[in-house]
Parts: C-alpha cells; sequence; structure tokens
C-alpha cells in the first residue's frame, strides 16, 4: 500500500507541474485567446481525468476505467482535430457547447410554463438566471444557435482520421464505448457469469463480478495524456524541459515492471 500511495502522490505531483510547464511554453496569440482557451481547457481536462483515476486504484478495473479511458481517448480525438485548424474548429466546438446551453435554458422555461406550481420552479428559475448569465457572457443570447447535430460536422471516426487517430478510434476508443454505453460485449464479460446448469442450456445469468485493481489502467490513463502532450507540443514547436508521461512512467518503473500493453494495436 506504501508503494501505490507513492505511485499515486508522484504521478499526480509530475503531472501538475508538467501542465503548467507545457502550458508556459504555449506562444499565446491574443487575437485568438478563445481558441487558445478551449485548447487550454482540454488539455486541462485531459490531465485532471488521469489524476481522479490515479487517486481511485480501486477503480483501476474494466468496470470503472474504462469510463475514465473512453472520455480520455475522446478528448483526445477532440484536441487534436482542433488543432488541425486551431481558430475555426475552436470557434465551432464553442458555439455547439452554447447552443447546447441554450437549448437547455429553454426546456427548463418550457417546464415552468407548463407547471407553474412545481416544487423545483425556484430552483428552476434560478438555473435559468446563472445559466443565461453564463451564455451571455460569452455571447449575445441572439446570436446562439442550436444545432441539434455533431458541432464538427463530422462523426468520431472521421475526425480520428483527419486528426492521424484512426489506431486510438479503432482500438480504444470504441472498445470503450461499449462500457460506456453498456453494450452487450461488455456487459456479457463484466457482469454476467455462465449458468452450471444443462437445462438451462449454459446461459448467461447476472453477476456481481469483483475485480482487483490494476495498474495498466494507469499506465494507459498516461499515454493518453502523453498522447495530447505530444500533440501540442508538435502543434506549437515546445521544447519540454521535463519528461513527457510515458518517459516519466518508464523511468519511474524498471523495464520488467512497466505494464504490458494489452492493446490489440500499438496506435491505440
Amino acid at each position: 500500500m506504501d508503494e501505490l500511495r507513492a505511485l499515486v502522490q508522484d504521478y499526480e505531483a509530475y503531472l501538475q507541474s508538467s501542465f503548467r510547464e507545457l502550458w508556459q511554453k504555449v506562444p499565446i496569440d491574443p487575437s485568438n485567446l478563445e481558441a487558445y482557451s478551449v485548447i487550454g481547457g482540454l488539455l486541462s481536462r485531459q490531465v485532471t481525468l488521469s489524476i481522479q483515476l490515479a487517486r481511485s486504484p480501486a477503480a483501476w478495473n474494466g468496470h470503472a476505467a474504462s469510463l475514465f479511458l473512453r472520455a480520455q481517448t475522446d478528448l483526445h480525438i477532440t484536441l487534436a482535430w482542433i488543432l488541425g485548424d486551431l481558430v475555426d474548429r475552436a470557434r465551432k466546438y464553442v458555439l455547439h457547447g452554447l447552443g447546447e446551453e441554450k437549448l437547455i435554458i429553454e426546456q427548463y422555461k418550457k417546464e415552468i410554463e407548463e407547471m407553474p406550481d412545481c416544487d423545483l420552479r425556484s430552483q428552476m428559475e434560478q438555473l435559468v438566471e446563472v445559466k443565461t448569465a453564463w451564455v451571455s457572457s460569452q455571447r449575445h443570447e441572439w446570436m446562439v444557435e442550436v444545432n441539434l447535430g455533431h458541432w464538427a460536422h463530422l462523426d468520431t471516426r472521421s475526425m480520428a482520421i483527419e486528426a492521424d487517430c484512426e489506431g486510438l478510434y479503432k482500438f480504444a476508443y470504441k472498445p470503450f464505448s461499449q462500457s460506456a454505453h453498456s453494450m452487450w460485449p461488455h456487459v456479457s464479460i463484466y457482469n454476467c457469469r455462465q449458468c452450471e446448469s444443462p437445462l438451462h442450456r449454459y446461459h448467461l445469468i447476472p453477476e456481481l463480478i469483483d475485480l482487483h485493481g490494476d495498474p495498466d489502467y494507469l499506465y494507459r490513463s498516461c499515454k493518453y495524456v502523453d498522447r495530447s502532450y505530444e500533440s501540442i507540443v508538435k502543434r506549437f514547436g515546445i521544447a519540454l524541459p521535463v519528461p513527457m508521461p510515458l518517459q516519466w512512467w518508464s523511468d519511474y518503473f524498471s523495464d520488467d515492471e512497466l505494464p504490458s500493453e494489452q492493446e490489440p494495436n500499438a496506435g491505440a
């Protein structure tokens, strides 16, 4: 437990310091601050997700860690795609998000109008006020359009191909999506066991399967942070004065202790 606690603390400390080092090196264009807010926020979330997973060793398993890793792979594809045309794609990302929030605001307003005596009316009115103020702080509300399609006007696979992340999409994003959406390939393995009765034709029955923590899941999380760091480094030609995440991990462990790569393709 002491070694595990040391790993978590050292990994978190490394991520926090390396994130600050990296972002300080990014040459921010004052005329396009919004675009840099987007990629900075995405990079921060990538690091935050990895830190939160690291803090929860009991979640280093196929039940829970895959939810973090699905979010991280999705985030990296988004970040890498935006970096390909920073200003225009970051604007699309922001406008779609504002439109989504505007739609939620209108839904709350409709609920208040249709149910004026609802016990939650006061809370909903406060939510409308807060959310409206947040949207208006970035755009005049009348300028915000609601777009019900994908914000990038592409599906995730197309974005991944354009961002040179097709291997990540096929061998990480898609498998982890089975967990995030509770699809049968995941549920049948992680939430069922085979009935032992031949009369029941050995059908699958629900089971609460307890899985032990596996540091390989944290290694994968570290790998996706590394990918996002690498995208920023290449896009802006940065020389990072500290080790990249995978190099830090390799330095922390000897080669024979490094968690084995279990994904079917190195591109993931």
